[in-house]
């Protein structure tokens, strides 16, 4: 029994790979996701409450407006006082040192100087006293009757700034009292006494600051209660700023209290649902319309790779205060999502995206109704994305929907388009910028997905490039094969479902080996020899069977895709060189033949873009061999070559129906006959 669990789980692999995946994508969403309770009512300011009468569940405080606390916080800035501190220890030490300078000069001095000395140490002293203010620059010029804080002593004192005297107040206040000096020595004294004088009161910018920061932090941010039961807003009222406020104040008290330990399990277990929810819908989307993409794993962890990035990215503003979720480019989802696969997977995996952010984020209709318009109208404009360079009209237009879907809102809303918040239209200029980051990442994914954006196969499908223009420069009749089977292939895969470009592209490329000895194939004889006429049948077949290595050889030299690689590997499968075979067969009449030498290495084609190329390969080189081109001979030809390869097992790991292959055979022989111009046979009458 535990061996066959055990074979299960061994089978079963890919599927417990997925659902691990799935799991840990879900697990991570739910993790970011905000923690707290949603408000379930949506309001705006200047709209009826649309609501029915809504009644105080419990008791909470009303939040004040943003205008007001700005206005606090402005009164603050503006009213806070400025502090200082006094420094006694600078006027002690100034007026001892004066002192000392004094007696030494009084022996040269008259005696009636002393009274005038006296009095101008008293003045000084008086002045220090008072405080000579340091000289400072700052924003806004200090007026003479503003209140300061001087600290004396450890002591706060509120002053005007007035009181305080400046350097050169005090030197003219001294030399008003020293002027009565006298002798030939009153000028040193006058000079000693104005230079003791020194600042003695600093402006404290760290306590100012910091007082003014301790102030802003205490501002209360209610005002008012409303009581349990009390109606708030009844029906149909109109919400002003007071209601709006009131309302705001409610849901974050509601969205708090949901985050509590008695009832965030439940948040969780809500959230954890419907966050599984989405991914189940995007499963059963891809199981039931996309089941080629829900096969592979890479193309799976891309999509949840994608999926969830956008939707983490959405989550973040959140969790980031004052980064505004319109600025975030959302369309790069869809964009990439669209360079590897359809339009309309494209579409729906974003709009589940948009749907599961939407639900988080405030006015969550309003986010979804413009990010899903910017997004669809992204997607629709690149359905015939040939160029890189449409990516920056594609940025324009994004731009310009989220412009015009905003506005739709305001106008819808408040009845006025007035009211357009500037800062949501520069974000939106700058989501659109941010978008055009989907043209790295899309290399990026190529590389590492291993995937091909039609943007690339555009490029490579350009008959400019190196090995195109080299083909058809040293062997024109394979390039005009190649473009034939390309046309060929492209129309049937468009009708039975598949990626016309990439078979397009892949036939272009698919015979480039015959550069390496384009005359041993028989479109590219022109004057009638045939190399092959001198050489033995084993021989003749290594040449045209090595065209297949030699093109592989050449296609990982100029770094093509493996996508495109595979093409060149699978479009001869594991057939044989039938011509050479049954030659070698009557040379040697009775001897035992080697198949394998008469036999492409293969692999035999895997996926419906390399079936279909190996059918219209086969069917356009055997067409230019017939000798009547009726539409007899054609449909015999066209049946006779898809159905031997039918029998020969070439389709077996391809995904292709009986009924793909009747319809490939009946677009091949219409294509075939218009090509050679064969006109429709009527029933005679």
């Amino acid at each position: 029994m535990m061996k066959d669990l055990f074979l299960k789980i061994q089978n079963s692999h890919d599927v417990i790979f997925k659902a691990l995946l799935l799991a840990l994508c879900a697990a991570v969403i739910i993790y970011a996701l905000p923690k707290e309770g949603k408000f379930k009512y949506d309001f705006k300011q200047g709209k009826p409450w649309l609501h029915e009468n809504l009644y105080a569940p419990f008791d909470f405080a009303v939040l004040k407006s943003t205008q007001d606390l700005e206005q606090e916080k402005t009164e603050i800035q503006k009213n806070s006082p400025l502090y200082f501190n006094h420094s006694d220890s600078i006027s002690t030490i100034a007026i001892r040192a004066l002192k000392k300078s004094l007696e030494q000069n009084l022996t040269t001095s008259k005696k009636n100087n002393l009274e005038v000395i006296n009095s101008s140490l008293k003045k000084l002293t008086s002045i220090y006293a008072q405080g000579i203010v340091q000289t400072i620059e700052l924003e806004t010029e200090i007026k003479p009757e503003e209140l300061i804080v001087i600290q004396r002593n450890g002591h706060f004192e509120e002053i005007e700034f007035g009181e305080l005297m400046s350097i050169s107040e005090a030197v003219l206040e001294l030399k008003k009292d020293s002027s009565n000096l006298t002798g030939e020595s009153a000028l040193n004294l006058q000079d000693l006494l104005i230079n003791s004088i020194q600042q003695n009161v600093f402006y404290a910018a760290d306590k100012t600051e910091a007082v003014k920061q301790s102030k802003l932090e205490s501002i209360i941010n209610t005002h008012g209660k409303v009581e349990q039961s009390e109606l708030i807003v009844a029906k149909g009222e109109l919400i002003n700023e007071e209601l709006y406020w009131k309302l705001s104040s409610l849901k974050q008290e509601f969205e708090h209290s949901k985050g509590d330990d008695a009832s965030i399990y439940f948040v969780m277990a809500g959230k954890t649902i419907f966050v599984c929810l989405i991914f189940f819908v995007l499963v059963l989307f891809l199981g039931i319309f996309r089941e080629h993409i829900l096969n592979v794993n890479n193309r799976v962890v891309f999509i949840l790779i994608t999926f969830t990035s956008v939707v983490l990215m959405g989550i973040a503003p959140m969790h980031i205060e004052g980064l505004n979720i319109y600025l975030l480019p959302f369309c790069i989802l869809p964009i990439v999502i669209k360079a590897f696969y359809d339009e309309i997977m494209a579409a729906f995996i974003y709009i589940l995206a948009m749907i599961l952010i939407g639900f988080s984020v405030p006015n969550g209709f309003e986010f979804v109704y413009i990010e899903v318009m910017a997004g669809l109208i992204a997607v629709f404009s690149l359905v015939n994305l040939k160029k890189r360079s449409q990516l920056l009209g594609t940025a324009g237009i994004i731009f310009i929907t989220y412009c015009i879907a905003h506005l739709s809102v305001i106008i819808m809303q408040e009845g006025t388009w007035h009211n357009i918040e500037l800062s949501n239209l520069y974000a939106f200029g700058g989501a659109a910028i941010l978008t055009l980051l989907s043209y790295p990442l899309i290399y990026v994914f190529e590389k590492l997905f291993g995937f091909l954006s039609d943007v690339t196969l555009m490029e490579l499908s350009d008959t400019n490039s190196t090995l195109l223009r080299n083909l058809a420069t040293k062997t024109p009749g394979t390039f005009q094969h190649s473009m034939q089977v390309a046309n060929l292939a492209e129309t049937a895969i468009q009708k039975i479902g598949g990626n016309p470009l990439l078979v397009r592209t892949g036939a272009l490329y698919h015979d480039i080996g015959k550069l390496e000895a384009p005359q041993f194939f028989i479109e590219n004889q022109v004057s009638g020899f045939n190399p092959h006429d001198d050489l033995e049948p084993k021989e003749s077949s290594r040449i045209i069977i090595n065209h297949v290595i030699k093109g592989i050889e050449m296609a990982k030299k100029q770094k093509l895709p493996e996508v495109l690689i595979d093409f060149i590997r699978t479009h001869h499968g594991t057939s044989q060189v039938k011509y050479f075979l049954f030659k070698e067969k009557e040379e040697h009449a009775g001897e035992e033949v080697d198949a394998s030498n008469f036999t492409y290495p293969g692999p035999i084609p895997f996926s419906k873009e390399t079936a279909v190329l190996m059918m219209a390969d086969a069917c356009e080189a055997a067409s230019r061999s017939l000798k009547a081109y009726t539409t007899e001979s054609v449909n015999k030809l066209v049946d006779g070559i898809i159905d031997g390869q039918a029998k020969e097992g070439q389709f077996a790991n391809a995904d292709i129906t009986f009924k793909d292959i009747t319809t490939i055979k009946s677009i091949f022989k219409k294509m075939l006959l218009n090509i050679y111009h064969v006109r429709v046979e009527y029933p005679k009458g």
